[in-house]
């Protein structure tokens, strides 16, 4: 899961971002000065969308101290529209310029562009509903929240989010598991306790019941 940064003292702009970003699965954080920014920036921040006129700094100055002591992607936001503004941006070491106002779907759109650049063997099923599965660390998040699961309910998950829109039958989620004691009323009680996790258990949308022949994962997944 990545950590994003969001630097912006326009709070407005601020959670529309952070909202958008949390849906596709990502950790955010808020900053509403350059003060703020240092105090929260670290070595596990894998992004920082930075407004250039903060109340108190220049966003510029920032940019250049997080990408040489951090090496941080940063994406920045600005109302200034400029030539020279943006070639000022640049080459204080920004990744990526976007001018206010924006669409924070194309913001979202430019923040992947970013990170497949930056990181680009990350181990990371996206889906939609803002559900990531982290291969490495086999964690799961929903909107940007770690959801507790247990080995063998992750690997059902797995499974699923490999066949996106397919059919998997209850033996074969059983051959999975690897246990001896696996049965499909076992299956089934891990499906439901992932429905309470991650999935609504009245009416499933996230993992859903294919009558006789097993489950099968209701989402794509964003990355392929």
């Amino acid at each position: 899961m990545y950590n994003i940064l969001i630097v912006e003292d326009e709070i407005k702009i601020a959670e529309t971002v952070a909202e958008y970003l949390k849906r596709e699965g990502y950790s955010v954080r808020h900053a509403a000065t350059v003060a703020d920014a240092d105090e929260m920036v670290n070595a596990g921040t894998d992004l920082i969308i930075l407004d250039l006129m903060l109340p108190d700094g220049d966003g510029e100055d920032f940019c250049e101290f997080v990408t040489a002591n951090f090496n941080t992607p940063v994406i920045m936001l600005t109302s200034k529209k400029s030539e020279e503004s943006r070639i000022n941006g640049f080459s204080c070491g920004a990744d990526d310029y976007l001018t206010k106002p924006f669409s924070p779907r194309e913001l979202v759109a430019r923040v992947k562009a970013v990170m497949k650049r930056a990181k680009p063997s990350e181990n990371i099923i996206r889906l939609e509903k803002g559900i990531t599965i982290d291969c490495d660390r086999r964690a799961v998040t929903k909107n940007g929240e770690e959801i507790k699961i247990t080995p063998n309910e992750y690997t059902i998950l797995l499974c699923l989010a490999n066949n996106p829109h397919t059919v998997i039958s209850r033996d074969r989620l059983i051959e999975n598991i690897k246990s001896i004691d696996s049965m499909d009323r076992t299956i089934d009680v891990h499906i439901r306790h992932l429905r309470q996790k991650i999935d609504s258990p009245g009416e499933p949308s996230v993992i859903k019941t294919a009558h006789g022949s097993g489950y099968i994962l209701g989402l794509a997944k964003i990355n392929g």
